[in-house]
């Protein structure tokens, strides 16, 4: 990774890996972006970054319903957010050098995304319960199969995770 910006803060820990390697579509990719943007606007409530991801709606969600999708977006996030037990390690948006990396938690909450576009129960079921360590899912799946139905299906016969 020499192409790092020099003031990159994130570097790979166990279990992350790279964007790219990822190959995610650009539902799961606007998905990421926001949850980041969410994510900050936990961390750093004073921050404001809550409001580019509401204002980006159309940026990373394109076309009708853009609004909703970052809602069901914003659902499937907060779902996680109570039923997880410790922090949630994400990669900071704002970054290019970050921002290329998936932490394992996020790749965790991709393939809860991934699998409930793709109608796969037991799969959908197994990334709840890795995401939510183990905690109630119920209402994580509900939020992710929400998300999935307003965005659609996925259009890929395999998925990379």
């Amino acid at each position: 990774m020499a192409d790092r910006p020099h003031n990159c803060c994130h570097r790979m820990s166990m279990g992350d890996t790279s964007l790219e390697a990822l190959g995610t579509d650009a539902v799961e990719y606007g998905f990421l972006s926001a949850a980041r943007y969410f994510c900050v606007s936990f961390s750093e409530p004073l921050g404001g970054a809550w409001v580019t991801a509401m204002l980006g709606a159309d940026y990373f969600f394109p076309g009708p319903d853009s609004a909703e999708k970052m809602r069901r977006a914003l659902a499937v996030v907060h779902e996680m957010r109570t039923s997880r037990r410790s922090t949630f390690r994400f990669s900071n948006p704002r970054c290019e050098g970050c921002s290329s990396i998936v932490t394992e938690d996020e790749r965790h909450l991709l393939q809860l995304v991934q699998h409930a576009r793709a109608h796969r129960v037991s799969m959908l079921a197994s990334s709840a319960m890795l995401l939510c360590e183990g905690h109630a899912t119920d209402r994580v799946i509900a939020a992710a199969r929400g998300f999935a139905d307003c965005v659609g299906a996925t259009t890929r016969d395999t998925i990379r995770v």
